[in-house]
């Protein structure tokens, strides 16, 4: 089992920045199929620091193998990868379902050999 994380601003669309997102959604995958798990809805709050924000994404992602987004910084990517989580930058706007789609079908396939590990 696998668990990959979207950012969404509609819960649709991979429409967010990492840190500033106000969702993320999160699928999980198996040998033959996927399924939307848990949806993770962030406050906005100006107050809160970049850094926290960044930290507090990190831990709903924790679990995750994988996080699909529009945007993010360079800092945090290297973050997500220090946990063992690959960052993904995709086309702004891509349907959430589309890229599943698009992932099941290389998990099925012919999977990286990072990921197989992770497999």
């Amino acid at each position: 089992m696998l668990r990959v994380a979207f950012c969404s601003e509609d819960s649709e669309h991979i429409d967010s920045h990492f840190a500033r997102g106000s969702q993320i959604v999160i699928f999980e995958f198996d040998s033959s199929s996927y399924r939307e798990v848990n949806t993770i809805n962030f406050n906005s709050s100006e107050s809160i620091i970049e850094d926290e924000k960044v930290n507090l994404r990190i831990k709903a992602v924790r679990d995750c193998s994988i996080l699909c987004c529009s945007q993010i910084g360079g800092p945090a990517a290297a973050r997500l990868v220090q946990q063992k989580i690959f960052p993904l930058k995709l086309e702004e706007g891509m349907l959430i379902e589309d890229a599943a789609q698009r992932l099941n079908q290389l998990f099925m396939k012919n999977p990286p050999r990072w990921l197989q590990k992770q497999m």
